[in-house]
């Protein structure tokens, strides 16, 4: 892309007021062009693969496929794309989870509109990340996705150790692991962001 180009812009936010907002304040800014929307990961994805962007504007909770599958899956099969998460959440552990996934770079809801546009130009500068794996690697283990969706049904750690037949320390360690590994103090903040990572199978009673 030269000096001259506009970028091109996919705006992925399932708040309808935030995306307008978005659209018109990079209408309005200097080589930058908006040519889709999407309200979910899944269409996120699609968009992008219809449109191959220069950038994909991601938040991070939507509906649909978990934000780390919907970054694996751009990085594979739209390489060119530049991700760049719009998001409230100030999350160091969150922010480093979805770097590896291959974002490129952060900005706050809050941000003003020059600080998002230069975002969005230097995230075209970067150098691309590898392309990505379809299928983004989970943050916790399998034992630990296993505690972790008991723990966001309120189970207690008796509870968790019967359902799973082991005993009350194991669960203990794992609950330990499952808060280093997403940065979180409580069972609560825990559950949030095991959530926003999609590392909850709700698939499963």
């Amino acid at each position: 892309m030269t000096g001259a180009e506009s970028v091109t812009v996919v705006i992925a936010d399932d708040h309808e007021l935030f995306r307008e907002g978005l659209r018109a304040m990079l209408t309005a800014a200097d080589r930058v062009r908006v040519i889709g929307e999407a309200a979910t990961h899944d269409e996120a994805y699609e968009q992008t693969i219809a449109t191959r962007p220069d950038v994909l504007l991601l938040d991070v909770e939507m509906p649909g496929i978990p934000v780390l599958s919907t970054i694996g899956r751009v990085r594979a099969d739209a390489p060119g794309t530049h991700i760049l998460i719009v998001t409230m959440h100030r999350d160091r552990v969150l922010a480093n989870h979805l770097r590896a996934a291959g974002a490129a770079g952060f900005v706050s809801k809050s941000a003003p509109a020059s600080e998002l546009v230069d975002a969005i130009h230097s995230a075209t500068a970067a150098p691309s990340p590898a392309p990505g794996n379809l299928h983004a690697a989970s943050v916790l283990s399998l034992r630990e996705r296993e505690v972790m969706r008991l723990i966001a049904q309120g189970r207690s750690n008796d509870d968790i150790a019967r359902s799973l037949s082991i005993s009350v320390g194991t669960v203990k360690r794992h609950n330990t692991n499952i808060y280093a590994k997403l940065g979180a103090t409580s069972r609560t903040e825990a559950v949030a962001k095991a959530t926003r990572l999609g590392e909850i199978d709700s698939t499963r009673s």
